[in-house]
């Protein structure tokens, strides 16, 4: 057996701290650097803002607590905390910093660890919160469950697991905000988050009435020692499961102890390539060509699955035209997707090949089967078999063909 250690920072803490429960509730009042007042941002600002935080020389670079701050004082209300139960508990310390009133999410994908559920309930009493718990959809679970079993994502990935219990809750919770705060690192995996950005519009989930939603990641430029630095300084309460050998945790069949050495990420989905360690939370923020085809692949997969009649098509192009006339004479109701607009337009046509063989738009998907462009539309329409496959998998048909 190997005796597996916790990470290097937090083995200074003094025995008596090693459980959340041992944390004395306490509430601090060191208030955060103010920065200067500022007018309403639009979006644009709001990247240039990161570009420019980016570019400032050391001596002048934004502290967390000064990002927090910034969140909470131009977002007061609609911004909250992503907390996922692990060391980023750090941005509530920073939050209660600022002495501004602020919000806080988890996700319950309704597989995490008894530690974890502990841990949430430990940050309630310690800052004097009440975390917003979000929930999958429990039909999507069930259908999930029933269909693959309780274990599916051993044998043919993580991916749609994580996207019923993880992304698309988050993808609601998200849609009642104007900005959230995540606990991103660069460190975590440089192959895929080398690039974070502090602050910035989201690139992959809306905000509130499909508005713009926008990003902040304060400990971006952080490393996971300095993090257990403040972790230890200030005596905040963390998960007993680092003091076990977990580093990255998430659901409980997912996540294990690492060895000594061995980077935070291995202890994640051990069972797949390095390249596949991501659940699609942070998607817009995966840099790398492997990490682009995984944002890439999970969009395709997850809005082929949002409805039950998916067509991908582009600006322009007459037999993508030619296919949503004929969808209008039947009077089905579908969903479209434009991709020739979006800014990752060729790795979402890479995906959609690997998926189907398919390069050409318009590209149909009918109850999550693939069905081929406007020539094989039009044919099973004209076989009369189209109105019949509809119908089966249940899409609304508000014209008799």
């Amino acid at each position: 057996m190997f005796a597996f250690t916790m990470p290097a920072a937090p083995l200074a803490l003094r025995a008596s701290s090693f459980t959340a429960a041992a944390a004395t509730p306490r509430r601090r009042h060191v208030r955060a650097a103010r920065l200067p007042p500022r007018a309403v941002l639009s979006p644009v600002d709001f990247d240039s803002l990161g570009a420019e935080w980016a570019a400032l020389p050391p001596k002048d670079k934004k502290s967390p607590t000064e990002i927090v701050d910034h969140a909470l004082e131009n977002f007061p209300g609609t911004v909250a905390i992503a907390f996922s139960g692990a060391e980023d508990v750090v941005l509530i310390e920073y939050a209660s910093r600022t002495e501004k009133p602020f919000r806080v999410f988890a996700l319950d994908t309704g597989r995490l660890h008894p530690e974890t559920y502990r841990f949430y309930r430990e940050v309630e009493k310690h800052y004097g919160i009440k975390i917003e718990y979000t929930f999958p959809e429990s039909a999507e679970v069930t259908e999930l469950v029933n269909e693959k079993g309780m274990f599916s994502f051993y044998e043919d990935g993580h991916q749609e697991c994580c996207r019923v219990r993880k992304v698309r809750p988050l993808r609601r919770k998200l849609a009642t905000l104007s900005a959230w705060i995540t606990g991103q690192r660069k460190d975590q995996s440089p192959g895929t988050r080398a690039e974070i950005p502090i602050i910035q519009t989201d690139p992959a989930f809306k905000g509130t009435n499909d508005s713009v939603l926008i990003k902040y990641n304060p400990l971006a430029n952080v490393s996971s020692s300095e993090v257990w630095a403040t972790i230890r300084a200030t005596e905040v309460p963390y998960n007993a499961l680092h003091a076990q050998g977990f580093t990255s945790i998430g659901c409980e069949p997912c996540t294990r102890p690492v060895l000594p050495n061995q980077h935070e990420r291995e202890g994640r989905w051990w069972w797949e390539e390095a390249t596949q360690k991501e659940c699609g939370l942070h998607k817009g923020n995966i840099s790398t060509e492997a990490g682009a085809e995984e944002a890439a692949d999970a969009f395709a997969i997850e809005n082929i699955a949002g409805d039950k009649v998916v067509v991908f098509t582009k600006k322009g192009c007459k037999y993508c035209a030619a296919l949503k006339d004929l969808f209008k004479d039947i009077g089905v109701h579908y969903s479209e997707h434009e991709i020739s607009e979006m800014a990752n337009y060729g790795d979402i046509v890479a995906a959609l090949e690997r998926l189907t063989g398919q390069t050409t738009a318009p590209n149909l998907f009918v109850g999550g089967k693939h069905i081929g462009g406007n020539q094989e539309t039009q044919t099973m329409h004209a076989d009369g078999k189209l109105v019949p496959l509809l119908e089966s998998v249940g899409a609304q048909i508000s014209v008799s063909a």
